[in-house]
């Protein structure tokens, strides 16, 4: 009984195992489909941003609405083309310096540290956001200089890979996040986001999770913090040892990170190792192409790094499987020709096969032919000799009666009768044998020499000589039974049989030859 509950429970455990394998096999077709309406993403933001210029466009606006305009722009651009971002920035801060308003000046210096640090300026970024006073600013953007330290540090803990100033970089991090859960309002989802960084930095693992997962619950999936949200929830899985779930958040946030057309992303370079350490080459080799394409549109000098890092590892695997596929590809190639030529073979087999068939059936059909045609003769002449068998008999019978005896015994001593059925009998012989074997003649003359050949006389079909050969042809061959059968002496038939044989291209083998004619080859 404890068996068979050990039993039910693996295999319950295999059941889920299997299904969650499923259930991200299912989400990775999903993301291959959201990658390939990319370009619809991209319109919808290119759209919005067309739509901000054209109204940045429009005549007598006033230098207010420049900035506000100006700087949804390079909002707009910050995660998308870093450059353009900059661009925007610059000029929302020189609208702010010409209006000599400290406070805008400020909210687009913040805003240009948040671009310069996903650039990788991370001198440019310092140095900026330590030339801001904190006592001066307003308290409407402490949160925004709160997170810039936070991004700032955090993106120097990866650039840094563990080296010495890792561990200052991390703590600068966890001060300036701490500083921002003070001064944000906890009603904004960034709150909970940031909430959910701080309980991990402090080991509350199960309750981190929880917020995260009703964040993902709560927030559209094309937001960033939906997107971030994914990610943080990612790493958590994978320290925790669960690759399945960690491998199904990067791509819910490679999900959302396409959907909101962000080019500056973490999840897919993630994925696309984690794709390679499964042996999903194809996969991962598209993915990593992708980020890199994506940090380099981006201009994500951070991210172009990491991604160098990964991606001769990935190209090399998938070069190597492309050669094997190609030599597969080539030995399918020949094993499908051999295949081919075998089956060419063989067709060429069956169809001489299947014309030998035919060629056996036409014969059968002729032999058949031939046996009722000899047949029909034979009962013929059997019929015709019985007649006159029977006439022979009635004019006996008359003369004995008669009493005309001399008569009778001068008509039985007489040749004349037995000549004329003779002759009857080579007539009746020659026309029967020439209708089986029409070419005959011609054929038997193909074996003799050009000037050893027969002439048939007119009103004459067949020769001694070819009536010889014509019963050989029959299968007779013994020289006593064809002396009967032509009432010829045995000698004369041999002395026949040799002279024509004296005349042959092949001696040896001239009579085996003569039974070839009229044969169905």
């Amino acid at each position: 009984m404890r068996r068979f509950v050990f039993v039910m429970i693996s295999l319950f455990f295999s059941t889920l195992s299997v299904s969650a394998g499923r259930g991200v096999d299912s989400i990775l077709v999903r993301l291959d489909k959201v990658m390939g309406e990319q370009k619809m993403y991209m319109k919808q933001k290119e759209d919005r941003i067309d739509s901000l210029k054209q109204r940045l466009a429009y005549p007598s606006l006033t230098l207010q609405r420049q900035f506000v305009l100006n700087k949804e722009l390079g909002m707009e651009y910050e995660l998308f083309i870093s450059d353009s971002a900059m661009k925007y920035f610059d000029r929302s801060l020189m609208i702010a310096d010409s209006l000599r308003n400290v406070s805008w000046a400020d909210e687009i210096r913040l805003c240009q540290i948040s671009v310069l640090s996903v650039s990788g300026m991370y001198k440019e970024a310092w140095d900026m956001l330590h030339g801001i006073d904190r006592i001066t600013l307003p308290d409407s953007l402490l949160p925004a200089f709160y997170n810039c330290g936070r991004q700032l540090n955090s993106f120097l803990v990866n650039y840094s890979h563990g080296g010495p100033f890792a561990e200052d970089y991390a703590k600068r991090q966890n001060e300036y996040r701490d500083s921002l859960l003070a001064v944000l309002s906890p009603v904004v989802p960034e709150y909970r986001l940031y909430e959910a960084e701080h309980l991990i930095a402090t080991h509350q693992y199960a309750q981190a999770k929880r917020v995260l997962l009703q964040l993902l619950r709560d927030q559209p999936e094309a937001s960033n913090v939906y997107a971030r949200a994914a990610f943080s929830l990612a790493h958590l899985y994978k320290d925790e040892g669960y690759p399945d779930e960690y491998e199904k958040y990067l791509i819910l946030s490679t999900i959302s990170d396409i959907k909101a057309s962000v080019k500056e992303n973490a999840a897919l370079p993630n994925l696309a190792f984690v794709l390679y350490e499964q042996g999903d080459i194809t996969r991962a080799y598209h993915y990593i192409k992708r980020s890199l394409e994506d940090a380099i549109f981006c201009n994500a000098r951070l991210r172009t790094i990491e991604i160098s890092g990964v991606l001769p590892v990935i190209d090399a695997a998938y070069k190597l499987q492309i050669e094997r596929q190609r030599r597969q590809l080539v030995f399918f190639l020949i094993v499908v020709s051999v295949l081919s030529v075998f089956l060419i073979v063989s067709v060429v087999l069956i169809y001489k096969q299947m014309k030998k068939l035919s060629v056996t059936q036409r014969s059968l059909r002729q032999a058949n032919h031939i046996k009722e045609e000899y047949i029909g003769h034979f009962l013929n002449l059997c019929s015709i000799y019985i007649g006159k068998l029977e006439t022979f008999r009635r004019t006996v019978n008359r003369k004995i009666t008669a009493g005309q005896t001399e008569e009778l015994l001068k008509l039985t001593k007489s040749s004349q009768f037995a000549e004329m059925e003779q002759k009857e009998f080579y007539a009746n012989f020659d026309n029967a044998f020439l209708h089986l074997y029409p070419n005959f003649v011609t054929e038997f003359n193909l074996l003799l020499q050009p000037e050893e050949r027969f002439i048939i006389k007119p009103g004459e079909l067949l020769n001694t000589e070819l009536r010889i050969f014509a019963i050989i042809r029959l299968g007779i061959d013994d020289s006593s039974k064809i002396a009967n059968f032509l009432h010829y002496s045995i000698n004369t038939i041999y002395t026949y049989r040799n002279k024509v044989k004296n005349k042959a291209i092949n001696r040896e083998d001239f009579e085996d030859e003569v039974m070839k004619i009229g044969a169905v080859e």
